[in-house]
């Protein structure tokens, strides 16, 4: 049962402490009870995480330089979620109200499903923006304004997760 733990041991790693860091979160909480509780059941659900997904074929593929690419990535999918906060309620604010909403589709070249998924959630998550399918490589948006939607096919988000994908590549 741990041989496979142990077959991808930087992937259950990276795993455990995503767990646990939620964990931590959610509890609100940072006495030896919650970690102790939290590290029990984040190690139960790593040893089942990797008893599920680890063959000899297929590991996590998770490197540290991915990983800080994507701690770089979310802090910049942050910044982007409140620069889009600010957007929306200026327009709202404003006496005019200059709303144009529309669709835009827009191609999308990430190749990995699990960056594909990301990315659409990471323009779902910024308001003003839904992504409202995913076909193919073909991704429609719908944006409170045009002009907005139109910025997100050039998004840093975007590049960022081409190059998440690019040290997946070069490995």
């Amino acid at each position: 049962m741990f041989r496979r733990v142990k077959g991808d041991f930087f992937g259950s790693l990276s795993i455990f402490l995503l767990l646990m860091a939620f964990w931590l979160l959610i509890s609100a909480s940072v006495d030896w009870q919650h970690i102790l509780v939290g590290a029990i059941f984040s190690s139960i659900l790593t040893v089942f995480w990797s008893n599920l997904t680890i063959s000899e074929k297929f590991k996590t593929e998770f490197t540290a330089k991915q990983f800080f690419l994507f701690i770089k990535y979310m802090i910049l999918l942050v910044i982007e979620i409140i620069s889009a906060n600010i957007t929306v309620a200026m327009i709202v604010l404003n006496p005019k109200m200059p709303i144009s909403p529309g669709i835009v589709i827009m191609r999308c070249d990430l190749e990995r499903s699990l960056l594909r998924v990301l990315y659409v959630n990471s323009i779902t998550l910024c308001p003003g923006t839904i992504t409202v399918e995913l076909e193919g490589n073909l991704l429609i948006v719908h944006a409170f304004t045009k002009q907005y939607g139109q910025d997100q096919e050039n998004s840093p988000q975007y590049k960022r997760l081409l190059e998440i994908e690019g040290v997946y590549k070069n490995d």
